[in-house]
């Protein structure tokens, strides 16, 4: 295999960590306003491709040939993506305002918002995802997981209360109960448009496949719509002043602007498109759908963390995007050389025999 695009995805994570170590002597809480929200976007392209492997152990269906490998490929990342966030944990009082004791004080969570019980909380998520990521990655292609649905439900639970304390907790005295599914249906969304756009590229598919990938990245769609619809409407409809400052931060000045762009762009636009069969059917559509669904889902992450932090957006964002990635890439590119990617038992494809046209198993 060709080295330059190991190099390549080197060059960007050292060029983008570069610009972090600069800016992080100057004004460190910028660079951990863009890193964090950052962190947002790739942590959960691995914690998706879980859900999506557990998924299709219990259901079975053809998109699995052709997105199984590349969400196997997103969990292998898993260990990488975790000690991203070791930088907010040694900086906590840089960015959560319950992490500093004058602005702590008044608040009525504090039982739960402190930093001891901060950090044995991510230990936790660290081992539960690390041990369900080994179940998926061993499960994944050899027929029924017997882990896949307890799994599923502890990944939704860990993952809800990761971006409680990760996440919504950077406003503290603001909470709401549909956050942490939107974050998860983001996270499935982005992760989908991942594999899909990964098979679109590097990988065979038939006609049935890329029209089973397109259904799913229709209702991923429409499941991200609807939790960021219905929060929205519950906090409009009670127009309670401590929760409706929330979205006045995030639609004030030009975050207006990247709300209504993003609604747009992971929501009307890759749905008006995946309803039209010739892109359902055409690799080329389905790739465009997708990176558009995964540059969309980077700005709504940037546009849930960045207006609640005091500075908003610096280019240092960009430039831990650019580092995260470029890392990621590179050791992906790095075990794909030396043949250490997982693949299915005996390197076969999931399983689909004996399923129907529509690629589910009937019970």
């Amino acid at each position: 295999m060709s080295r330059r695009p190991l190099l390549a995805a080197i060059a960007a994570a050292l060029a983008g960590g570069a610009v972090c170590a600069v800016g992080a002597l100057a004004d460190p809480q910028a660079v951990l306003r863009g890193w964090l929200a950052s962190f947002a976007f790739w942590i959960g392209l691995p914690l998706g491709a879980m859900m999506l492997l557990f998924a299709h152990d219990l259901t079975g269906g053809r998109w699995g040939v052709a997105a199984v490998p590349p969400l196997r490929v997103m969990v292998v990342l898993l260990p990488l993506m975790l000690l991203l966030l070791v930088p907010v944990l040694l900086l906590l009082p840089e960015l959560y305002p319950w992490a500093r004791a004058a602005e702590a004080a008044p608040l009525k969570n504090r039982f739960y918002l402190n930093a001891p019980f901060f950090y044995g909380r991510a230990a936790l998520y660290a081992v539960v995802w690390l041990g369900l990521a080994l179940a998926a990655l061993r499960g994944s292609g050899r027929g029924r997981n017997p882990l896949a649905a307890p799994g599923l439900i502890l990944l939704g639970l860990t993952v809800t209360f990761a971006s409680f304390d990760w996440f919504m907790s950077i406003e503290p005295d603001w909470g709401s109960s549909i956050y942490g599914m939107m974050i998860v249906g983001g996270q499935l969304l982005g992760a989908l448009a991942l594999a899909t756009l990964a098979a679109m590229l590097v990988g065979r598919t038939d006609a049935g496949q890329r029209r089973d990938l397109g259904s799913l990245l229709t209702a991923a769609v429409l499941l991200w719509f609807y939790l960021s619809f219905m929060q929205f409407l519950i906090v409009w409809q009670e127009n309670l002043p401590h929760e409706i400052t929330w979205y006045v931060a995030r639609l004030s000045g030009g975050w207006g602007w990247v709300a209504a762009l993003g609604a747009l762009a992971q929501g009307a636009l890759p749905f008006a498109a995946l309803i039209w069969w010739p892109v359902k059917r055409s690799r080329a559509g389905l790739a465009a759908v997708s990176l558009l669904l995964l540059a969309a889902h980077l700005m709504e992450c940037w546009w849930l963390i960045l207006p609640g932090l005091d500075g908003g957006f610096t280019w240092f964002a960009p430039a831990a995007t650019l580092a995260m990635g470029g890392a990621c890439t590179a050791v992906l590119l790095w075990r794909l050389d030396a043949g250490r990617l997982p693949s299915g038992r005996n390197g076969h494809a999931p399983r689909t025999a004996g399923l129907p046209a529509s690629g589910v198993r009937h019970g």
